[in-house]
């Protein structure tokens, strides 16, 4: 099963300021900026018209190669989840890819090791140097998991 979703993006790929998408203010706002080593591996956001466990939209990554800019929605492809956890609870990531890269990469097991073990690795470590905060990481689950888990948030 295909689904695609609109992904508004918060942060760039490569990118070590957090932004968050402020309701109020209507804008982004720097949540924090991120220490050394810690950059976004791919773009980040959240999918639109969700909320997750822990309140907020659910949260996405959009990978390709292709320049993705903050500030914008993109239509993009469920591939698979990331399973995390972190202070406020669960927080899982939902894997997404453009339309143009959907023929290569249509569930998470299509996705090379190194770009899952990039993935892992920052999401299991980018909030060790900020006080009060941490993750730790589970795991994958395929594209039909990752459905399921966008349908239960859908608002």
């Amino acid at each position: 099963m295909d689904k695609s979703v609109q992904v508004y993006i918060e942060i760039e790929q490569h990118s070590n300021i957090k932004y968050e998408f402020d309701k109020e203010k209507n804008s982004l706002v720097v949540d924090r900026i991120l220490p050394y080593p810690y950059y976004y591996p791919y773009a980040y956001g959240y999918i639109r018209n969700t909320i997750a466990s822990d309140n907020d939209e659910l949260d996405a990554l959009i990978i390709t190669n292709t320049k993705i800019l903050n500030d914008c929605d993109y239509d993009a492809y469920i591939i698979g989840v990331l399973i995390m956890e972190d202070e406020k609870g669960l927080d899982e990531k939902v894997i997404c890819v453009l339309k143009e890269d959907y023929d290569t990469y249509y569930d998470i097991d299509t996705l090379s090791n190194e770009i899952k073990e990039n993935i892992h690795w920052f999401f299991s470590n980018y909030k060790s140097k900020t006080p009060n905060k941490w993750s730790k990481v589970y795991g994958y689950k395929n594209k039909e998991d990752a459905i399921k888990l966008y349908k239960k948030y859908c608002v």
